[in-house]
């Protein structure tokens, strides 16, 4: 590139001495031209070029003369085409080259020459003519002038063009270098980055379960942040050989936020055996100042500052274990491979122990993509291709949400689901006339039917007491008779059915022992730890009517409270509470000032009883 620019250097001089040259020869040719071939000769010129000739033979376009840098009179840094020739019908004043001023000078000589004609002044005509061939010569040879200079011109252009090129090329160079960088820079932020403790592990995909952590993760130095302000920098590998939680939170997720005292729960149950680690994903968006206002909130209401650590703008650990709701539980095993990613209701401290002991994690509830996240168009539980009715009652249906009940229809069909909703909100919906204006305290079971059924009801917290209901008709269905197709879906499934009753029932009396107010909550996060299997079961800053309704789900009777149900409790029981009798819980109630006292309730309440198999209703 370099010797091509030489060359050009070296060309363009030498077209300049030759420039000077012609014109040296042109000067002495010009005394011994023949006066009477002149005219000729300008004649065969003007043949000779057409039109075009005299217009824009010399032509750059803009960009060219942008390539250059060129810029003109006008001041402006848009280029303009430039003319090196005056057009036929142009005003030769109004173009900025020499052969136009020439031009312009030999007609202004014949003006002058002209009028002394007419004055009668022939003693001057010889001369006149003389002086005319001679500008006429002179016309020409510029003419022939300026076509050398032309090509003069025109192989300066392309040596000024070819270094235009040049630089061009440079800045071509340099702009595929600035994209490129901006291309790293963008394909560092999808990437894991040293923040979240993974500098240069852009090769690592997502893991599946039973999937071991790569070697190039367990190096990662990761940065602890504590909302008290400290910080503190690890190896991931220091937590190698514990059961380890990775909670994913983030500051729009309530739920997330009121699970932290449960995790810290099992944290605490497990020091060595377990490491809890909150993530905040870099997908959240969550600011440091963001963090701090929200847990600010949380300091003023319930005195509450979160004792276990985050990682912050994580990308390593959401890109390792993809998950699209929170919160989420990444288990990571004792032998360093993924188990599974998990709903934080599935992680109590029976469960953990069980793993520990047994290693197998199929009493982990898995988590992966959920696959109705708007609820609606949920994909039917059963096909109903060919079908003309269909009505079928199941379990928990994995990886779907809640689905409201209502009718849909569609070309002709109707199809009506009530999705992974609790026993107890299924037999409220599928019997409001039962349950309308009576609390769930009241509720009152037939002495046939089973503990098993009794358990389901009063299940809120595992997968075990959700279930899913579907009818398909081909025909449309009002409202009110698919809530009856489900009210019978329900009997024959568990053989209970439920109706309205009044009268008198034996039960407990509720109070408050108000000189010993152990149970007044002192105040912190609302927390309802009470999953069998933990070491205690723990209630804190809870409303009283849930309380109530705990405690009517461990004893045997309706509970009855008649004073102001607005008071806040604190609540700790022994881990086995769940398993002692009715009189041994009754008497652990009491120690926190809450009292039972058997008597009489007489007034309405729903009522469960048995029904045979072959009961429709």
């Amino acid at each position: 590139m370099r010797k091509k620019i030489r060359q050009g250097k070296t060309y363009f001089k030498s077209t300049s001495i030759l420039l000077k040259k012609r014109c040296k020869i042109s000067a002495q040719n010009l005394i011994e031209i023949s006066l009477e071939a002149a005219p000729k000769v300008s004649r065969r010129a003007g043949e000779a070029l057409p039109s075009s000739d005299f217009c824009l033979t010399n032509f750059a376009s803009a960009s060219d003369f942008h390539a250059i840098g060129i810029e003109f009179s006008s001041g402006s840094h848009r280029a303009t085409p430039i003319k090196t020739r005056c057009g036929l019908d142009e005003n030769p004043m109004k173009c900025k080259n020499s052969a136009g001023i020439a031009q312009k000078m030999v007609e202004d000589f014949q003006q002058v020459g002209d009028a002394r004609l007419i004055n009668g002044v022939e003693s001057e005509q010889s001369v006149l003519w003389f002086f005319k061939s001679i500008c006429k010569a002179l016309v020409f040879r510029i003419n022939t002038l300026l076509g050398s200079i032309d090509l003069v011109v025109q192989r300066a252009l392309k040596c000024l063009l070819f270094v235009a090129d040049y630089k061009r090329a440079h800045h071509m160079v340099l702009t595929c270098l600035f994209l490129s960088l901006v291309s790293m820079f963008s394909l560092s932020a999808q990437t894991p980055r040293k923040d979240s403790g993974a500098d240069g592990l852009s090769s690592l995909v997502a893991l599946k379960p039973g999937d071991k952590i790569p070697d190039a993760v367990w190096n990662q130095p990761i940065e602890l942040n504590y909302f008290n302000g400290k910080k503190k920098t690890i190896k991931f590998a220091d937590l190698k050989g514990k059961l380890i939680l990775l909670d994913f939170w983030s500051t729009g997720c309530p739920s997330c936020i009121e699970g932290i005292p449960d995790m810290e729960l099992i944290q605490q149950r497990f020091q060595d055996k377990v490491q809890v680690v909150m993530v905040n994903s870099k997908r959240n968006k969550d600011t440091p100042e963001r963090i701090k206002k929200r847990f600010k909130k949380y300091k003023e209401d319930f005195n509450y500052t979160p004792v276990l650590p985050t990682i912050l703008n994580d990308t390593l650990f959401t890109s390792l274990f993809p998950h699209n709701t929170l919160p989420t539980i990444g288990i990571i095993n004792p032998e360093g491979e993924f188990v599974l990613n998990s709903y934080a209701s599935s992680i109590t401290e029976d469960i953990i122990k069980d793993f520990l002991k047994t290693g197998v994690s199929s009493r982990f509830i898995e988590k992966s993509e959920i696959q109705n996240t708007a609820r609606i168009n949920t994909r039917p539980l059963v096909d109903t291709t060919g079908l003309l009715f269909c009505s079928v009652m199941s379990g928990y249906r994995e990886n779907y949400l809640g689905v409201y009940p209502a009718v849909s229809y569609s070309e002709g069909n109707s199809l009506f689901q009530v999705g992974n909703y609790f026993l107890n909100t299924c037999y409220q919906l599928a019997f409001p006339d039962a349950f309308k204006g009576v609390q769930s305290s009241l509720f009152v079971f037939d002495d046939r039917i089973t503990k098993e059924f009794i358990d389901l009801m009063y299940d809120f917290k595992t997968t075990k007491g959700q279930f899913w209901y579907q009818l398909y008709l081909r025909d449309s269905v009002t409202q009110e008779l698919a809530f009856d197709y489900f009210r019978n879906a329900l009997i024959q499934r568990f053989h209970v059915a439920v109706e309205r009753k009044k009268g008198i029932v034996a039960s407990y009396a509720l109070s408050l022992d108000v000189s010993r107010p152990l149970w007044k909550t002192k105040g912190g996060m609302y927390m309802n730890s009470v999953d069998k299997g933990n070491e205690s079961l723990i209630m804190q800053n809870m409303p009283l009517n849930g309380v109530i309704g705990f405690i009517r789900s461990v004893l045997d009777k309706p509970v009855i409270f008649e004073g102001k149900s607005a008071e806040r409790i604190d609540l700790r029981l022994p881990g086995n509470f769940l398993d002692l009798s009715i009189k041994q819980k009754i008497a652990a109630l009491e120690q926190h000032g809450i009292k039972l006292t058997p008597t009489q309730y007489s007034g309405e309440y729903p009522y469960f009883y048995t029904v045979s198999t072959n009961h429709t209703k």
